[in-house]
């Protein structure tokens, strides 16, 4: 069963030109009904992934009524116009805690040839004398293009102690079936004192995490031992994680250096993990975990494209950077920069002719409001629009939909019933 759009085409909206945008690079935008919007209750944390080999879209979202949530997806085949019924992942009344509304952490959705598709999110658990819920890593998979879909299982390995974080995650396929997930782990936590990549430690308001990995080889049916990839990572900044043009996965996530720096690095996942190495050297130095990992995205043609947030006082801005295959980048781009730039939070997806779509949350104002900007196969700037009626969104996710569109999708941080929202970008 299918439902069309109710809104139909809204207005288009012009190129906001910024940082020299050419007039000649156009973005109309066009609001779709996502389908969560016929139904009750409050909807939030979306996720957007194409079906490899099609041109059918996948949309993941959490709903329900403020203390039940539910893990829903559904399926287009006309680039967001119909979608099929929702169908229920997980969660429920008799699943509490199961599945719950956390955007730096929302579910990571996974589309993979042959109708494959994976979902990974946190569970929450309360544990007495923790200010925040602790949490296992929960995955579920389905392999008739999202229609049923497996009963979850618990990623990570440490389930006989006390519960701690296992959360702000990637995930992507890999090699011809598989699959990586990466997450910030908590279980080598033991003292609020961060310990730095070079051994340092010094005082920081909350401890480094770990970044744990696990893959699969039969995409979900078995996963390898957790182990170990990189330590001393911002403890609440999410892991980004991308399929390279040779099949590995790739991760992105906020470093901790010596004198309380956080910058963005990036790394292959490998068995003996590498050095990661810097997209940006933006020495942003702050004593604690600011709440927003990097996007990070890359093309069939072998180029990175990734997106972040920098706080740096005189500095701060969203930023975005494409690297070749070593990692090595030729600078950043400003998106949006200024003092009253406050903390963002970005997807990114590769074009096919080489460029990139960006997306963020927040305006040279400090207002929460989606934009979507237009990078160049040079990696210059080429435009940008503000998603009208787009107030307080926060969290934006991207698809890109063949040569000349794209979905994006977000959610309202403050509607007191906030639901999910979508609309179509043709890129003339």
């Amino acid at each position: 069963m299918t439902h069309l759009s109710a809104r139909g085409i809204a207005t288009a909206i012009a190129c906001v030109h910024l940082w020299g945008c050419d007039s000649g690079a156009g973005i109309a935008v066009s609001a779709l009904d996502p389908p969560s919007a016929e139904r009750a209750g409050q909807s939030a944390d979306p996720a957007l992934a194409i079906l490899p080999g099609s041109s059918d879209v996948m949309l993941s979202w959490i709903e329900g009524d403020g203390k039940t949530w539910s893990l829903y997806v559904a399926r287009s085949s006309d680039g967001g116009g119909r979608w099929s019924s929702p169908v229920a992942v997980a969660g429920g009344p008799d699943a509490p805690g199961e599945v719950h509304p956390h955007g730096e952490s929302s579910p990571r959705l996974v589309a993979a040839p042959g109708g494959h598709v994976a979902l990974v999110w946190p569970n929450s658990i309360t544990v007495p004398g923790r200010k925040w819920p602790a949490g296992m890593l929960r995955f579920a998979s389905s392999s008739d293009g999202g229609a049923t879909w497996s009963r979850p299982i618990t990623l990570n390995d440490d389930t006989t102690g006390a519960p701690v974080s296992h959360q702000f995650h990637g995930a992507t396929w890999a090699g011809d079936s598989g699959l990586v997930v990466a997450w910030l782990d908590e279980r080598d936590v033991a003292a609020p004192i961060a310990s730095g990549a070079d051994g340092h430690a010094e005082h920081a308001s909350e401890p480094d995490a770990t970044i744990y990995l696990t893959s699969s080889a039969d995409f979900g049916r078995t996963w390898t031992p957790n182990r170990v990839g990189w330590r001393a990572a911002c403890p609440c900044c999410r892991v980004s994680l991308a399929r390279n043009s040779a099949g590995q996965a790739v991760a992105a996530w906020r470093q901790h250096f010596p004198g309380n720096v956080r910058d963005v690095v990036t790394a292959v996942v490998a068995e003996t993990p590498p050095e990661p190495r810097r997209v940006h050297r933006d020495d942003w130095a702050y004593p604690g975990c600011p709440h927003t990992g990097p996007a990070m995205a890359i093309g069939t043609d072998g180029v990175a494209h990734t997106v972040w947030y920098n706080g740096k006082p005189g500095d701060a801005g969203v930023y975005y950077a494409r690297s070749d295959g070593d990692g090595s980048s030729a600078g950043r781009v400003g998106l949006v920069s200024g003092a009253e730039v406050g903390t963002a939070h970005a997807a990114v997806a590769p074009l096919g002719d080489g460029g990139a779509l960006a997306a963020y949350d927040v305006s040279a104002e400090g207002k929460r409001r989606i934009t979507v900007a237009r990078l160049s196969p040079s990696g210059a700037l080429a435009g940008q629009v503000e998603i009208a009626d787009s107030d307080d969104g926060k969290y934006p996710q991207l698809a890109v939909l063949g040569d000349s569109a794209a979905l994006v999708a977000w959610a309202p941080a403050s509607d007191e019933q906030p639901q999910v929202r979508l609309a179509r970008l043709e890129l003339r």
